[in-house]
């Protein structure tokens, strides 16, 4: 009984067509009773639901609800696909807490080119739970044969300090997915060195890769399939995030105040989002060579 309201549930929300048309009458019916052939979908329908339909209108609902994975056909008789229904569960999962979590807004918005987009921030704090929400958009829609490739480069991977619980609920996703996933770092301190035992224990490949270069201390640059996600932090939180790596030496003890009122500190700072497989492809060979 509980499976079948659950399933009611979700009819209700991913519709197949209009309100008790065929395709929602079988998948009504099929959420109960399974498996059916088309002839005795069709009885149902007449006897149950008074409906005058024809064996051709019931099949042609059936094998498109097959070609949307929705059912499955097995010896001429059809079920719904509980691999349909897992998938779909995750996608509302999703949803659910999306739509319970504070959405994170852009100051502005700029569109440079088709595919490349400017997005401003009033803090690197907001500006970070905006490129998380990307990331999350990307494993919700990531499906079988899609480019599985996911790479990172910063100088200081400060953000699963702040997000822990979430870094590890986005990362976590990663297995799932059969997404291969790399992280550079190029700072090389104490604190830098322990958040790399962490993401490694959740079964991310990192490497720290240490480089005194201004561009190196302030460019983060993420890659999601044929996503790309960049940032240039402004000079002065360059300075205070290194001073903050300095006096902080672990992630069971680093000042969380400090870092927090860095990040939420009022800075203007810009993220850049290109849709661009090949470039996103050279940025991966980049950091993979250097792995």
């Amino acid at each position: 009984m509980v499976e079948l309201l659950g399933l009611m549930a979700l009819k209700t929300s991913l519709p197949f067509g209009k309100k008790n048309g065929v395709k929602d009458l079988v998948f009504t019916i099929l959420s109960s009773e399974y498996p059916l052939r088309i002839i005795q979908l069709t009885n149902y329908i007449k006897k149950r639901y008074g409906r005058s339909v024809t064996f051709q209108a019931v099949r042609k609902a059936v094998l498109e609800l097959v070609s949307e994975s929705v059912l499955i056909k097995k010896d001429d008789a059809f079920s719904i696909n509980k691999k349909w229904v897992s998938e779909t569960k995750l996608l509302l999962d999703d949803l659910s807490k999306k739509l319970n979590r504070n959405p994170v807004s852009p100051k502005n918005i700029h569109s440079i080119s088709e595919g490349v987009s400017v997005f401003t921030f009033s803090s690197l704090n907001k500006l970070m739970k905006f490129w998380q929400d990307l990331i999350e958009d990307w494993y919700v829609n990531f499906r079988k044969g899609d480019y599985n490739v996911n790479c990172y480069q910063a100088a200081h991977t400060w953000e699963g300090l702040l997000h822990l619980d979430r870094e590890k609920e986005l990362m976590g996703q990663l297995k799932k997915k059969r997404i291969r996933s790399y992280i550079l770092s190029t700072g090389n301190t104490p604190l830098d060195r322990n958040i790399r035992t962490f993401y490694k224990e959740i079964g991310m490949k990192v490497t720290i890769s240490s480089s005194s270069s201004s561009f190196d201390k302030s460019y983060y640059v993420g890659t999601y399939g044929d996503l790309i996600i960049q940032a240039q932090y402004p000079d002065e939180l360059v300075k205070d995030l290194d001073l903050f790596f300095k006096r902080n030496k672990t992630i069971k003890n680093f000042n969380l105040k400090e870092l927090s009122d860095l990040v939420g500190r009022k800075v203007e700072v810009k993220l850049t989002v290109i849709k661009n497989l090949e470039m996103a492809k050279q940025i991966n060979q980049s950091i993979i060579s250097q792995m």
